[in-house]
């Protein structure tokens, strides 16, 4: 619903964890199954083994690979060999060689986990969270997680079927429910939610249309308050073809009913006089953790990848004045 803004920090998070994939596991290396493919004699095509090729000698860069890098990388292969025609059991082997599996049960857990990202990119509804399920019984390791299980699907932004190269990237992974992945299938829906540009995060924007809130106070009836959202940058239509977010969101009606009466309690005079009691008291440590227990949900909008239904709650509480935009 927003972007994840790639600064330095991101990326040397990332780049660290790349540089660093599967060398805690005791198995054959992608770079060397990759190499074993190479050899035989299933794909012996000129193109086949040159898109191999490319793979094993930019490993890397393309564990790491910004999103603007993954574009340029995607143009490279397509010289290659057309995403359409990449043959099922080719992109298939790929991926094996490259270890997904591996990287989805374990790596990618650890790693996303550190991250807080604990949503669905694509709906926001449902919640994506990685919980430990065996500790270690050594004396040496006792008490430390030995394994660990998500509550999400890993997606592919771009589908591996049409680029199996970026199956492991991080930059090419997100956390989505069974419902979004199974919806999106193989699709592209035309972005990254990774984004270099810190003007460009804004994905989704809801809002309460106009006159909404003055039909509510005279009927008292939810049906009255009219939702709408707006794609930015973004065919809507086809996102919500394939999501239904307008149709999600419209069973939500209740927390815009509830923010509206948040408003008629916490006028803008009243949260200041709170917000300066509470801040002399040293109750809180910043403004944005008292938005957050009037909305119940996390304000900043930096950190609507980290409950459901965040960036919806923000989006309204700042149309209603409750936050500040």
């Amino acid at each position: 619903m927003r972007k994840i803004f790639v600064d330095k920090i991101l990326e040397d998070k990332v780049s660290k964890f790349s540089d660093n994939l599967f060398n805690s596991r005791d198995f054959q290396k992608p770079i060397d199954k990759l190499k074993l493919l190479k050899k035989g004699k299933k794909f012996s095509s000129i193109a086949e083994s040159k898109y191999i090729d490319k793979i094993i000698n930019e490993y890397k860069d393309i564990l790491k690979a910004n999103p603007n890098k993954i574009n340029d990388l995607c143009n490279e292969f397509d010289l290659i060999i057309k995403p359409e025609k990449i043959k099922p059991d080719f992109w298939k082997a790929i991926v094996e060689c490259l270890r997904y599996e591996d990287l989805r049960n374990h790596e990618y857990l650890e790693f996303a986990n550190e991250l807080q990202y604990k949503t669905c990119f694509y709906c926001n509804t449902q919640l994506c969270v990685i919980i430990p399920v065996e500790y270690y019984k050594i004396k040496k390791l006792k008490g430390q997680i030995k394994s660990r299980k998500a509550t999400f699907e890993l997606d592919h932004i771009k589908a591996k079927s049409n680029y199996p190269f970026l199956a492991t990237s991080f930059f090419n992974l997100i956390p989505s429910c069974s419902i979004c992945n199974k919806a999106k299938t193989n699709n592209d829906i035309g972005f990254t939610f990774f984004e270099e540009d810190p003007n460009k995060l804004e994905l989704i924007e809801f809002k309460l249309l106009k006159k909404s809130e003055q039909i509510y106070w005279k009927t008292n009836s939810k049906s009255d308050l009219e939702l709408d959202y707006n794609l930015i940058g973004y065919n809507k239509d086809d996102y919500n073809n394939t999501f239904k977010i307008k149709e999600i969101y419209d069973t939500q009606k209740d927390i815009i009913e509830e923010l509206i009466y948040l408003k008629k309690i916490y006028s803008p005079s009243y949260k200041k006089q709170l917000t300066n009691i509470l801040k002399s008291e040293k109750l809180f440590p910043d403004e944005a953790l008292i938005d957050r227990l009037i909305i119940g949900n996390y304000s900043k909008p930096e950190e609507c990848h980290k409950r459901p239904f965040s960036k919806f709650t923000q989006d309204i509480a700042r149309q209603l004045k409750l936050i500040k935009k």
